[in-house]
């Protein structure tokens, strides 16, 4: 197969062939130095003033699921979904990844008149994934029901 002649007149040009690796890199570490020696000037200049840190927000979302399944009336799965914007799965995965497995809380579930409801119950301390392996944790009044 013979080459086309717009590919030679290409090469001929210098175009559409890539460099060999040895020029890429020589090009690649003359760059290298020149953001080096451009840091170094800019490290040397005057003191300026301290950047601010960005403001911490009043509460995180976990915390304000965490408050809302402590509340005594409990929350459900689609309470704390219009409270975070989160989707339900992504709530579910908080209740057994994070609550239950990191963080060693303890919750209930029970069916309701309003849907399933999610209690925190009791605080368990620094309890993590080998104290809680198991399913949800339920309550007296869970255990006897068929719900």
């Amino acid at each position: 197969m013979r080459p086309s002649a717009n590919t030679a007149a290409a090469r001929s040009a210098g175009r559409g062939m890539p460099k060999p690796k040895s020029a890429r890199k020589s090009s690649m570490l003359h760059k290298t130095k020149e953001r080096a020696t451009v840091r170094k000037v800019r490290s040397t200049g005057t003191a300026s003033a301290p950047i601010p840190a960005p403001p911490v927000p009043s509460q995180s979302k976990q915390a304000a699921v965490i408050a809302l399944l402590r509340r005594p009336e409990g929350a459900t799965v689609t309470e704390i979904v219009a409270a975070t914007g989160w989707q339900p799965h992504t709530v579910r995965g908080l209740f057994s990844g994070t609550l239950k497995m990191k963080l060693g809380l303890t919750l209930s579930s029970a069916q309701e008149q309003r849907g399933r409801v999610y209690r925190i119950i009791g605080t368990s301390g620094a309890g993590g994934a080998a104290e809680h392996s198991g399913g949800l944790r339920l309550s007296a009044a869970d255990a006897g029901s068929d719900g």
